[in-house]
């Protein structure tokens, strides 16, 4: 099974996070078809990604997950658009501001992977870039389709968009045709 740890936005705060998305792809010189658009309710913060894994896991990841609980309700703030890959783009995302929340998102990570040293997982060993994902750009997207989607992002406004964070989960994702297809199998609230 494959397996990730998420953080939730509030629903109010995941609207407009999906609107965000949208109005992107109504610009006119947006490449209708050069983005993946992910889809509102699958919208939330990868704390860690697991990858694939036995099922027999998943009881002590989630046991790992409970050791966060009470931590601590905290909030962010969506403050801007942004792409990974460069002149390449492959990713569009939105980031938090730099700020106390942020902060502490970075401390739920560690929390986390230290949860997660205990039920016998290796760290992390990338840097922690907290993002949600708004889309991913098409293998076949051409580079002016790319070009027009850095653009798009360069141009986009600042955001400023509030949420809580209160629970973390542990979620199995199905790779389906038709986009990934997500199962909460354990949540625990902060």
């Amino acid at each position: 099974m494959r397996l990730f740890i998420e953080a939730a936005l509030e629903p109010r705060a995941l609207d407009d996070v999906w609107s965000v998305g949208e109005r992107l792809r109504r610009q006119p010189t947006f490449p209708v078809n050069g983005v993946r658009w992910v889809k509102r309710e699958a919208m939330h913060i990868t704390l860690r990604f697991l990858g694939e894994l036995e099922p027999a896991r998943a009881p002590d990841v989630a046991d790992a997950l409970s050791e966060l609980r009470n931590s601590g309700r905290f909030a962010v703030r969506v403050v801007e658009v942004g792409s990974f890959g460069g002149r390449r783009p492959h990713v569009a995302w939105v980031g938090f501001a730099r700020d106390d929340g942020f902060d502490r998102l970075q401390t739920l990570r560690q929390r986390l992977d230290e949860a997660l040293s205990g039920v016998g997982f290796e760290a992390a060993g990338d840097a922690f870039r907290p993002h949600v994902t708004l889309g991913r750009v098409r293998r076949q997207a051409t580079s002016s389709d790319r070009a027009a989607i850095r653009t798009a992002i360069a141009n986009a406004p600042p955001l400023d968009i509030a949420s809580g964070v209160d629970r973390v989960a542990l979620v199995e994702s199905r790779l389906l045709r038709g986009g990934p297809q997500y199962r909460r199998l354990a949540i625990t609230e902060l």
